[in-house]
């Protein structure tokens, strides 16, 4: 189906603005054109976009599915265009979704030089502690804490950054239960894990051929915290899977000690998502390709 890419704009500003006499002074031309354009838009679909009357109009079903992604469509070109005319000038909107917890403490300072980097560009950050539907819940690019494989396929994700982990608990813990020799004596143990963060359980292990391996624990205590963890690791409540950067110098303190299996846990990865798209948005591409060089010696 041939459709005139011009009427399809001229669509998206009678939809964004709700009104054709808006619509024809945003786009500079008399609103007899707007109209005689969404009729010939019309005509070339074969269907109906907009109902109107001398005093409104609303967007059909039709419309209302056309709207929705050629709205998207007229952002990636614009972003396209300016990227073109403008390589060193970014513009439009950022919208960035971080971890809570330890985001802030990481990001804060590269995501506020980006904004600085790029004055034309407005940036709007959120913290979350759950991932976000990057689609649903309008975010460009999703920062997140992850073990093991995004189980989306239709989002694409780039490895940020990855922190080893280790499986420790405390000499005191270990001397009352006794030292698991293999996951599925692990299992049995008390552990710490978490709630609903990182898909909460199960706990992901990569086995000697490298496949990533579930083990269902058994935990009453379920934190959203890696410090939590740690300091509930320390005192004695149950092993725990932490990033060895974090807890380096309680192990070499003997406030804790590691537990190696054959199996090693699955590091935790900072990872970059977006829907997937044809073409990386000129905006999204340049804050990564700011982050990931910073990242490299950052610590967890």
């Amino acid at each position: 189906m041939s459709v005139d890419l011009n009427l399809l704009r001229v669509f998206v500003s009678v939809a964004s603005q709700g009104n054709f006499a808006r619509a024809a002074q945003q786009l500079s031309m008399p609103t007899s054109n707007v109209s005689r354009s969404i009729k010939q838009l019309e005509t070339q679909l074969n269907c109906r976009l907009i109902e109107r009357t001398t005093r409104n109009m609303r967007l059909t079903d039709q419309g209302e599915i056309l709207w929705k992604h050629s709205q998207n469509l007229y952002a990636e070109l614009d972003d396209i265009l300016s990227q073109i005319s403008h390589r060193e000038r970014l513009t439009g909107t950022l919208r960035l979704t971080i971890p809570s917890e330890t985001g802030s403490l990481l990001l804060a300072d590269i995501i506020t030089d980006f904004a600085l980097l790029h004055p034309q560009l407005t940036l709007h950050c959120d913290t979350q502690l759950m991932p976000l539907d990057v689609i649903n819940d309008d975010i460009d690019l999703l920062l997140t804490f992850h073990r093991g494989e995004l189980g989306d396929s239709s989002y694409h994700s780039k490895l940020i950054k990855a922190w080893p982990s280790v499986v420790v608990a405390a000499p005191h813990l270990i001397e009352q239960t006794g030292k698991p020799k293999n996951l599925t004596e692990l299992a049995n143990m008390p552990c710490i894990s978490s709630l609903s963060a990182i898909a909460g359980q199960p706990w992901i292990f990569i086995d000697q051929q490298e496949r990533p391996q579930k083990l269902n624990i058994n935990s009453r205590y379920r934190v959203n915290s890696g410090i939590l963890a740690k300091v509930a690791a320390l005192k004695g409540i149950g092993y725990a899977i932490l990033a060895m950067e974090s807890c380096q110098p309680d192990i070499e303190q003997g406030l804790l000690e590691v537990i190696e299996f054959a199996e090693r846990p699955a590091p935790i990865e900072l990872r970059a998502v977006y829907a997937s798209r044809r073409s990386l948005s000129p905006k999204i591409d340049a804050f990564l390709q700011y982050l990931i060089p910073l990242f490299a010696n950052k610590k967890v």
